[in-house]
């Protein structure tokens, strides 16, 4: 591995268990109780081949993919241990396959996999990386909780009121509209209150009484959201703006990313407009209409927009601070969270002052194949895509007169420790020792290869640690002094704690100060809810039984 300048790549799995006190069997018969912190061995004077026999007594109850065991050897005795000096190790893990022989001829399946010795002096880099979940680009246009403030995020002081059943209710009191929350009662008592609609324009401490039961049911404002403006172009925008009658309002969407790409091949775009109506008979100047019913109109030409639609989820926020959501959604959500769909909004006239807004969520869920027709060269996907609105006059430009404010609630975030790349992770791995995943589906069968695929959960997120080090060539045909790299990567669904602080302790004994931790940017928590995310292809493959 010398030539390439890339590290020589090997794979192990600590997605068991805890075990507690198993007993591990020698060849002579006598045993050693054996604790596991995860997949990770904390007994000391365990034998390598108690790896394989740790994830026999996991697969009883659990799947493949929470059965893997790995530990830290000592090279002179192939028993675990404590590195609390700076000793040379190296790791082993349990066997992936069941079966030790393929025919009569091949075999050796199920030896544990091992590392070549480790010289901490030789470790050049250790790191750990947390998963993190995606995150989707949440974006406002116009007068929003998150663009006007005030939607109300927490509350506290519950005074539980009389007569009360457990369900979805409104509130009044305070400065704000449209706030909805959804509370349990016990014998007629509210006991807890969760906001489902944070409506916009409270102010901290104000007291808002639960609608139904006793009327009597507060609760007080306890945080919420600031008043966001980020103008699109200089200063011209505005949160709070008018629409006259007898005018057509544009908006521009713009969506950009991978997902866009791959269905286009090329960024996705559309202008939408909304035409206000004729002005009342007799009217000398054009007077206000419901904005509300623009950002409907809106919010309803991008739904139906091919181009566009199967990357967007949009909820109108009305002038009164209610939420709308798009027709076709389901029932049983728009119950849950004492919502309807626009196409049953009636328009109570406009309100001086006041103005609806647009929240739109970047969604997309691409289609994958199952585990049976897997193979390593299949795309998926992993970047989110990116919202850009703007409104713009009628040649197009969002910049030469008085639009709209479109501000970032949250920006996009790339999903980390994803299972399918872990899963093609561990491929190469094993092709490195010779296993190789066949794309035949009688061959993998036949190879047991199968059973890489199951060793790994698709859909779960992991930890991964990862020690960078090398093997110096002290005799080289060549005549040059160089050293092969290795990287060893641990793969984990809960975090190692332990295997993290053993292994940290071991490189700081040595000197190693490349220890790194890789964790995740802050989650945006987005109040309002949106539905499931249909997956755009409706003809998925699922997988082989």
């Amino acid at each position: 591995m010398a030539y390439f300048n890339h590290a020589f790549q090997k794979a192990f799995l600590a997605t068991g268990e805890t075990q507690t006190s198993y007993d591990v069997t020698f060849p002579d018969g006598s045993t050693i109780a054996t604790t596991t912190n995860g997949g990770y061995v904390i007994t000391t004077g365990v034998p390598t081949y108690g790896l394989n026999q740790l994830k026999a007594n996991a697969a009883l109850t659990q799947p493949a993919s929470q059965t893997g065991y790995i530990g830290i050897f000592d090279p002179k005795t192939n028993l675990t241990i404590y590195p609390t000096e700076c000793c040379n190790v190296y790791l082993a893990g349990s066997a992936i396959f069941a079966n030790d022989k393929i025919g009569p001829l091949a075999g050796g399946y199920i030896e544990t996999n091992k590392s070549k010795m480790i010289n901490p002096k030789y470790v050049s880099k250790y790191y750990s990386v947390a998963p993190c979940a995606p995150q989707n680009n949440v974006i406002h246009v116009g007068s929003t909780y998150w663009t006007a403030g005030g939607g109300v995020l927490t509350t506290d002081t519950l005074v539980a009121g009389t007569g009360y059943t457990t369900g979805v209710t409104t509130v009044t009191g305070g400065s704000g509209e449209g706030m909805v929350v959804s509370f349990v009662a016990a014998a007629g008592l509210v006991t807890s209150v969760t906001v489902l609609n944070p409506g916009k324009g409270y102010i901290v401490g104000e007291t808002l009484t639960l609608v139904g039961g006793g009327a009597d049911a507060t609760v007080d404002v306890l945080t919420i959201t600031a008043a966001n403006t980020t103008p699109a172009c200089g200063t011209t925008c505005t949160n709070v703006k008018e629409f006259l009658c007898g005018e057509t309002y544009s908006l521009r969407l713009d969506i950009k990313g991978s997902p866009a790409m791959r269905f286009l091949n090329h960024n996705a775009y559309a202008t939408v407009d909304a035409y206000t109506g004729c002005c009342p008979d007799g009217a000398i100047a054009p007077v206000a209409v419901d904005s509300t019913e623009v950002m409907i109109k809106w919010a309803d030409a991008i739904t139906n927009n091919p181009i566009v639609s199967p990357f967007v989820q949009i909820v109108v926020q009305a002038e009164d601070g209610t939420l709308w959501y798009a027709p076709g959604t389901s029932a049983t959500f728009l119950t849950a969270n004492g919502a309807d769909t626009w196409n049953n909004y009636v328009s109570a006239g406009h309100v001086t002052g006041a103005c609806a807004g647009l929240i739109l969520n970047g969604a997309y869920v691409d289609t994958k194949f199952g585990d049976c027709t897997f193979q390593v060269s299949d795309f998926y996907e992993k970047e989110p895509v990116r919202l850009y609105a703007s409104e713009v006059d009628l040649t197009g430009d969002p910049c030469v007169f008085d639009g709209l404010c479109v501000v970032t609630e949250c920006q996009g975030l790339q999903v980390q420790g994803l299972g399918e790349t872990i899963l093609r992770d561990l491929e190469l791995s094993e092709s490195y020792r010779q296993n190789f995943m066949a794309t035949d589906l009688r061959i993998r069968e036949i190879t047991q290869g199968n059973q890489i695929i199951s060793a790994v959960d698709r859909n779960a997120l992991y930890n991964r640690y990862a020690i960078l080090h090398s093997v110096p060539r002290f005799n080289n045909p060549s005549g040059t002094f160089d050293n092969d790299q290795y990287l060893l990567e641990v793969f984990s669904i809960d975090p190692l704690i332990q295997f993290n602080t053993d292994v940290t302790t071991w490189l700081d004994l040595c000197g190693v100060c490349e220890i790194e931790a890789i964790t995740c940017e802050t989650v945006c928590d987005v109040p309002v809810n949106f539905p499931d995310i249909p997956v755009y292809n409706p003809y998925n493959v699922v997988s082989c039984n």
